[in-house]
């Protein structure tokens, strides 16, 4: 599931086809269909086959947990590790992305690979005395 999908829109005890559930999620029919490979409950007895509203939530909420990482405050995600990895020498640079929050960049320890972290323009103090902070792009 390469982006995140709201299932606001599903109601729990409610059928859905391929087709509906597609649009109700914003994804296509097909990935519907390819997610039963990897564990969606499809009632197959009858055709058109059928899924259960509660059971997509299920499914969508179980798949969308397993990519959430938790980190330590010293701590942040490597792209290339796929994991939460310290900055090579305690060096990162603060990108602000909008007035509150920007997001923390540098390399990683292990493998020298991109490390990133969003936080919010209040936390720098805090970040501020575990790494060395450079900002970037402000004026």
């Amino acid at each position: 599931m390469a982006k995140r999908v709201s299932t606001r829109k599903i109601k729990k005890h409610r059928l859905y086809g391929y087709d509906e559930a597609g649009a109700a999620l914003g994804v296509t029919a097909h990935t519907v269909r390819l997610w039963r490979s990897s564990g969606l409950s499809v009632m197959t007895a009858s055709t058109p086959h059928y899924i259960l509203g509660a059971e997509l939530i299920r499914y969508i909420d179980e798949k969308q947990a397993k990519k959430s990482v938790k980190m330590a405050l010293d701590q942040m995600y490597c792209f290339k590790c796929r994991a939460p990895q310290k900055p090579l020498w305690g060096m990162v640079d603060y990108v602000p992305v909008n007035d509150t929050r920007g997001r923390l960049t540098g390399l990683c320890e292990a493998c020298e690979g991109g490390l990133q972290r969003f936080v919010g323009k209040g936390d720098l103090v805090k970040f501020g005395q575990i790494y060395e902070i450079t900002i970037k792009g402000m004026s």
